[in-house]
């Protein structure tokens, strides 16, 4: 049963298996060694707990409760790091925001965390990776490589110049530039087929490096210096640079609790448990997350193996706490633009008149 937390199917014995997200010891069974025996018995741990259902209990699965919607993870994750940061922190000096507004500021802070903290680092470790395996394909084939790279790189621009220009009179772009196109990459790829071993063992190399540097500090210093210039944070930083700084210091602290690359194993979870459910699957789900960390992990900093079901109950909590939050400080702001667009000039309001309407006055000598 898809999106079910606890979906049924056969194990081969004419009755039904249950498996739900929780962490055991299971045993496998062969069809010489039977149930009682111990021939092809070996112990693995699965992240799955089997309970054997009877045909007589067996309609108790149809009255499991179905898995609840999936929340936007990197904005929950997010998001829960900043009210940390904010609850540690305090709230700005003589600056009094009503609860609408220290909504509004943390989903400020956050979309801008969320940019810099997963997106732009994924984008850059691809681009590093990519820049390791290009490194070792011009050692092998040198001068023949690169006039090949470039040709392949010359087609493609002059492709994508015709599909623009095609769009815009919804005609198709032209075939030869197509044909083309794919004979260079065809090329290309033999070039690179004898050293595609040893470049993808470079790019995974490069990838670690970096996420490792990433782990060791994730919010550096500097690291909002590219915000808005006439944004709430830029603004904070200049006129409350002392909170701020205590303000970094719980956001590092709250980053360092709970990584926020999880969140794209999260996205993933809801399509791993259908493919698990699925029947004749071979892999349990606890074998699809470790083949899908392996084929993403460099691209998202997954480096390590990750016990899922405990990350998927900690990000639920996560979940409840930020959704509490903001319907305790600004109710309907989660699902009412009219609200989020209310809540954000309430901010920039009260900012305006506590930091700067308030300068001193002097007499006109």
């Amino acid at each position: 049963m898809a999106g079910y937390s606890i979906c049924c199917f056969g194990n081969g014995t004419g009755r039904l298996v249950a498996r739900r997200g929780i962490s055991v010891t299971a045993r496998t069974r062969s069809a010489k060694g039977g149930a009682g025996g111990r021939r092809g018995t070996s112990a693995v741990s699965l992240a799955v707990t089997d309970i054997i259902l009877s045909p007589q209990t067996a309609h108790l699965a149809d009255t499991l409760k179905p898995r609840p919607p999936q929340p936007n993870w990197p904005e929950v994750l997010i998001e829960w790091a900043v009210i940390e940061g904010l609850e540690a922190a305090g709230w700005p000096e003589r600056l009094e925001l009503p609860g609408a507004a220290k909504a509004a500021l943390v989903s400020e802070v956050s979309a801008y965390l969320r940019f810099r903290t997963i997106e732009f680092r994924e984008l850059e470790a691809e681009a590093r990776m990519a820049a390791a395996s290009e490194a070792v394909y011009e050692n092998a084939g040198r001068l023949d490589y690169r006039a090949v790279r470039d040709c392949c790189e010359t087609a493609q621009a002059a492709y994508l110049v015709s599909l623009s220009r095609s769009c815009g009179r919804n005609e198709a772009p032209t075939h030869n530039l197509s044909l083309e196109l794919h004979q260079r990459e065809a090329t290309l790829g033999e070039f690179r087929r004898p050293s595609i071993a040893l470049a993808g063992k470079n790019a995974r190399a490069a990838a670690a490096a970096y996420w490792q540097a990433v782990a060791r500090c994730r919010i550096p210093e500097g690291f909002f210096a590219d915000a808005p210039a006439k944004g709430a944070i830029t603004i904070l930083r200049a006129h409350r640079d002392l909170w701020w700084a205590l303000f970094l210091k719980s956001l590092r602290a709250a980053f360092n609790r709970s990584d926020p690359a999880y969140c794209r194993l999260l996205e993933a979870l809801p399509a791993l448990w259908e493919a698990a459910a699925k029947p004749g699957q071979k892999f349990v789900l606890t074998a699809l997350v470790q083949e899908w960390r392996r084929a993403h992990g460099e691209r998202f900093g997954l480096l390590k193996d990750i016990h899922f079901p405990v990350v998927e109950q900690r990000a639920w909590a996560k979940h409840r706490k930020v959704s509490a939050w903001f319907e305790r400080h600004a109710a309907g702001y989660k699902s009412d633009i009219a609200v989020r667009e209310n809540a954000a000039r309430t901010l920039y309001r009260e900012i305006n008149r506590a930091l700067f309407d308030r300068l001193p006055t002097y007499g006109n000598n």
